[in-house]
């Protein structure tokens, strides 16, 4: 399950982010709102204004040591889409106000966007 996160929840979502025995339930700790998912087990966020069920493809250990990782593939199985974040048939990312984890305590705004033309064919560049 992947739930993207908007500014409006983040303090709800850094709740979530300490290293929680098994046994605790992250959405009591936070306050957030478990939603019944439609293919998965795992609950979704309902204050998450996208959700993405997926199945797990593959973990990669990128490293064992401290502060070390993983990263987890998944093929997404289902997506939840809020419809009011929608405009002419495309997100507005306006509207999502996500936000990402940069790492350690560090967190970036999506607001500083440009678009770039895609070119029409594959030569070089």
């Amino acid at each position: 399950m992947v739930n993207i996160v908007s500014e409006e929840f983040a303090e709800q979502m850094n709740a979530c982010s300490a290293e929680f025995p098994p046994d605790v339930d992250e959405f009591e700790v936070s306050g957030l709102t478990p939603v019944a998912s439609d293919l998965v087990r795992p609950p979704r966020v309902k204050e998450s204004h996208i959700n993405m069920e997926c199945r797990l493809v593959q973990i990669v250990d990128v490293s064992t040591r401290p502060l070390g990782g993983s990263l987890v593939i998944g093929a997404v199985l289902r997506f939840h889409v809020d419809d009011s974040l929608f405009d002419n048939y495309k997100i507005d990312p306006d509207k999502l106000q996500a936000i990402g984890r940069m790492g350690g305590p560090t967190y970036t705004r999506t607001t500083d966007r440009f678009d770039m033309i895609r070119p029409k064919t594959g030569g070089k560049a």
